[in-house]
């Protein structure tokens, strides 16, 4: 058995004071660190929160930043929590490359604070090394559990297989505690070390993501700060998978 304790960054306030909004984006390092470059590249006000899971002491960031630190944020952090000001909107931001072995303890936590907070969307993206068994294959896919789409693109069918532990352990939390989430997934393959690139895929993929998430909830992004953000590398092997989905 684990515990997983929420602490909030400002030490006056109380863990069980701090609640998500309504619709919560997910942004992790997945295979391409698409989807947490995507997230970390948005350009609104913030109120910041760290989520500290003990089992990732010492983990370092996945993505860095380039520039200086604007005074009105913070330094990223492994797990760290968005609430944009003056909109019903959180971003859970998991930014270090997690090993199979903690990704539960994790995925824990992310599923614990939507409970409790009484999200009712929660939007995944992930760039995803996936094998699709299908004569046409889509640039990207949604798949909905307990919730309906937010989109008219195809879903991933069932039979087809993914690489990412982190992945297949939220599916299966948030299935257990019936949190309404969507899976934006776009096929990928592993990103280069350093800021996003054309050959390796990473620029088209944080664009995809910035660009729906923008066209279906008016977020801003600075594409370029995403684009400028240094991936560090993984420093875990995948695990293959079954991706099965409602």
């Amino acid at each position: 058995m684990y515990l997983n304790r929420i602490i909030p960054t400002e030490p006056h306030e109380a863990p069980t004071d701090f609640r998500l909004r309504k619709t919560v984006f997910l942004g992790y390092t997945d295979v391409n660190a698409g989807g947490i470059r995507a997230l970390l590249g948005i350009d609104m006000k913030k109120e910041y929160m760290d989520i500290n899971v003990p089992a990732l002491a010492g983990a370092r960031l996945a993505c860095v930043r380039t520039g200086d630190l604007d005074p009105r944020e913070r330094e990223f952090a492994p797990v760290q929590v968005w609430n944009l000001k003056y909109e019903q909107f959180s971003v859970i931001l998991v930014n270090t490359a997690l090993k199979p072995t903690k990704c539960h303890h994790v995925c824990s936590a992310i599923v614990d604070l939507c409970s409790r907070s009484c999200v009712k969307k929660l939007v995944v993206l992930s760039a995803l090394r996936v094998d699709i068994f299908d004569e046409t294959p889509q640039p990207i896919y949604e798949n909905a559990i307990n919730d309906l789409p937010f989109t008219k693109l195809p879903s991933i069918p069932s039979d087809a297989l993914m690489n990412d532990a982190f992945l297949s352990t939220l599916i299966q939390m948030v299935r257990v505690d019936f949190v309404p989430s969507c899976f934006l997934v776009i096929p990928a393959h592993r990103a280069c070390i350093g800021a996003a690139r054309d050959d390796d895929g990473s620029k088209e993929v944080i664009r995809t993501f910035q660009n729906i998430v923008n066209a279906a909830y008016g977020i801003s992004f600075d594409e370029g700060f995403s684009f400028d953000l240094v991936y560090q590398g993984e420093q875990t092997a995948d695990t293959t998978l079954s991706m099965i989905y409602s």
